[in-house]
């Protein structure tokens, strides 16, 4: 099971960095995860999108809107696990890394295309 896991800032909030021990904590966790394949990928949205819109046969893409504070998701984690209940365990201790807050967890439904 592959499960996104992100957090959500609102505009002009500013995220407080861990202590030191929570520094060296989210250091370890994240290396060993992904060394063990645990991390799938992570990386950071950008705060524009691109619209492809398809209209009456012609197509067009604007840059923008830009992504709303209150949707700005400033960083991402796919991990694949067993279980729901592993994931959840797995998130709790980046949560602990990372001290105060919420973390989201959402599945990914990876779909099959027959050749």
């Amino acid at each position: 099971m592959q499960f996104f896991v992100y957090f959500t800032m609102t505009e002009g909030q500013r995220m407080s960095p861990p202590n030191p021990e929570g520094m060296a904590a989210l250091g370890k966790l994240m290396q060993e995860s992904m060394r063990s394949g645990l991390i799938v990928a992570t990386g950071q949205l950008g705060q524009s999108t691109t619209h492809v819109r398809l209209e009456q046969g012609a197509v067009s893409v604007t840059d923008g809107p830009f992504i709303e504070g209150k949707e700005l998701i400033p960083g991402f984690t796919v991990i694949e696990v067993d279980s729901k209940q592993d994931g959840i365990e797995w998130v709790t201790k980046l949560r602990r890394c990372m001290g105060e807050g919420t973390l989201r967890m959402a599945p990914i439904h990876v779909g099959k295309f027959d050749d």
